[in-house]
């Protein structure tokens, strides 16, 4: 990773002497790094998954690993937010970008709506069978869509006082 930055700040340098271009660049190169680090290990240290062998009403010909699970952000006041992850549909899943979802809440969950209205996979058919989205963005990327705030969808607490006064700013802390 220290050969990265070693590599960006010395383009930077030789493609422009303004200083204050490069510690901008700089800042936000370490903070993106840092924000992608810090996600991954609570997301790996913190989570449980399982492999969604079928969906209800799924296609057959589907080719791609599906995942769902709840990241503990919080194991003292029983904090979990529930995840669907979706991998891209491509032999090479592992070299695509990771599409972080968010609805946003209260109320609007991003497995009702994004997962399974907007740019999932999957899209509910007339029927009630889900039927393949031919615009669904794990074409191209692997799909991440969490449940957030606790209180939206299967995201919970076990904290009565949760509940009460939850902010944006008690989601990010959290």
């Amino acid at each position: 990773m220290v050969s990265i930055f070693y590599l960006w700040t010395t383009i930077l340098f030789t493609k422009t002497q303004k200083p204050e271009i490069i510690i901008k660049s700089f800042v936000m190169g370490f903070w993106f790094l840092g924000t992608v680090l810090v996600f991954w290990l609570c997301f790996l240290r913190n989570c449980n998954s399982e492999l969604i062998s079928a969906l209800p009403g799924q296609p057959s010909n589907v080719s791609f690993q599906q995942h769902s699970g709840y990241i503990v952000t919080n194991k003292e006041h029983g904090r979990s937010l529930f995840y669907y992850f979706v991998q891209a549909d491509s032999v090479n899943h592992s070299s695509l970008p990771l599409t972080l979802w968010l609805n946003g809440g209260p109320g609007c969950s991003s497995l009702g709506f994004g997962a399974f209205m907007e740019n999932g996979p999957f899209q509910v058919g007339e029927n009630g069978e889900l039927v393949n989205n031919q615009h669904s963005w794990n074409l191209e990327s692997n799909m991440l869509y969490v449940e957030s705030p606790i209180g939206v969808g299967f995201s919970y607490s076990e904290t009565d006082d949760d509940y009460i006064d939850w902010n944006d700013t008690n989601t990010g802390l959290s």
